[in-house]
């Protein structure tokens, strides 16, 4: 428990039940089966940026969506960008495994040549979504969008999740318009989660804006986890 940091009255209440299908899951993965977690890393593109390790069969935070997942067993998932659908893939296991629930996806697809791409290479636009999450046969828990993320809240006004994942556009301004756009679509008791709520620069990347919103927003249910600490991941409960 020491590696993570709890702020003042964080209650997250879901976090205890999780912990055992978290240990779960690292059984499951990491021993009985790391030919296939090789696989969800190979073919989706697990990065350090998610404390994953190839060669142990570590999945990193893949591990810790896997287990909140498991545990709230939600009928909707969001998930806003993914490079290769690392954690997209991840949402659509939890929801195969658990034999209910969907994801959408939203990725607009930008390549390193737009403004607004943060390490984007154009995959999303150059290949089939569907045949690509069906190499683990995972396409019919999950649907891309090739939108922006204000396109899809305005399309799809309605929807509701009760989990939802942030890793889209990566400046204060973009990350702070996917939390206004996204945050009244949480269902109460339901999860947002923040991928880089630490990072501040990245290799060619600079001025990453994720740490700042999170800092700014002051919830009671905020629970962040610093490893790796180039990255971060930040989770908030809606009450």
């Amino acid at each position: 428990m020491n590696n993570f940091k709890i702020f003042p009255r964080t209650k997250i209440r879901i976090f205890y039940d999780s912990l055992k299908y978290l240990l779960e899951s690292l059984f499951i993965f990491s021993f009985v089966n790391k030919y296939a977690v090789r696989r969800l890393i190979q073919y989706y593109g697990g990065d350090n940026g998610h404390s994953i390790d190839y060669q142990k069969g570590n999945l990193g935070y893949g591990f810790l969506h896997y287990a909140f997942l498991r545990n709230l067993k939600p009928k909707k998932i969001l998930c806003i960008g993914s490079g290769y659908g690392f954690i997209p893939a991840i949402c659509a296991l939890a929801c195969q495994d658990n034999h209910c629930g969907k994801v959408d996806f939203i990725d607009a697809g930008y390549d390193s040549s737009h403004p607004k791409s943060w390490g984007g290479t154009g995959f999303w636009q150059k290949i089939n979504p569907k045949r690509h999450f069906s190499r683990l046969n995972l396409e019919n828990n999950i649907k891309t969008y090739l939108v922006t993320s204000e396109e899809f809240a305005q399309k799809y006004n309605k929807n509701k999740y009760q989990y939802i994942y942030i890793d889209g556009d990566h400046s204060y301004d973009g990350v702070k318009k996917d939390f206004e756009l996204f945050w009244p679509k949480l269902e109460e008791g339901g999860l947002m989660v923040f991928h880089d709520a630490f990072v501040k620069n990245w290799g060619k990347l600079k001025n990453f804006g994720v740490w700042k919103l999170w800092q700014e927003l002051e919830l009671d249910s905020k629970i962040i986890f610093p490893f790796p600490k180039e990255s971060g991941l930040g989770i908030i409960q809606k009450k």
